[in-house]
Parts: structure tokens; C-alpha cells; sequence
């Protein structure tokens, strides 16, 4: 048999944090989902053999790779806040 315990009402400030949580999790990953568009062109624009040119895009790839890591941070933070309105 299920429980059909009644959910816990939240309070007007719990809720205003939630919703400015969720708002500025979803704000940063359209900076990174922006910031993230932006590297690849500067990838290819620097696809030079002089060394110090090689070093920016090696740091542009790695910044590439960090920003996904992040995207995909964000999007778990951003699924764990709206699970907390279904609990």
C-alpha cells in the first residue's frame, strides 16, 4: 500500500531561494553554453606552428574541455534544485 503522506507546504523564503537558485544555475549555464560557442572558432583561428601561438590554442582546447566539464556540472545542480520542488 502506498503512503500518501501530504508534502511539506514550503515557506514564501524557501521558495524565493529555490527559484533564485534555479534561476542563476540556469543563467550560468547559458554564459558557459555561450562562452562554450565561442571557442571554436578560435580553435581553428589558431591552428598556427609558432610556439607561442600553439600554447593559446592548446589553452583554448583545454578551455573547451573544462567548460563542457562544467556545462555538465550546472545541468546536474540544475536537475538536483528541481528535484527539490518534487520532494
Amino acid at each position: 500500500m502506498l503512503d500518501y503522506a501530504p508534502a511539506e507546504a514550503w515557506s514564501s523564503d524557501a521558495l524565493w531561494s529555490w527559484f533564485s537558485a534555479q534561476r542563476a544555475v540556469l543563467d550560468a549555464i547559458v554564459a558557459l553554453e555561450d562562452a562554450g560557442a565561442a571557442l571554436p572558432p578560435l580553435i581553428d583561428a589558431t591552428r598556427w606552428h609558432a610556439q607561442g601561438v600553439m600554447a593559446l590554442h592548446e589553452l583554448i582546447i583545454e578551455t573547451r574541455a573544462r567548460t563542457a566539464s562544467e556545462l555538465g556540472e550546472l545541468h546536474t545542480r540544475a536537475w538536483e534544485i528541481s528535484s527539490l520542488a518534487g520532494s
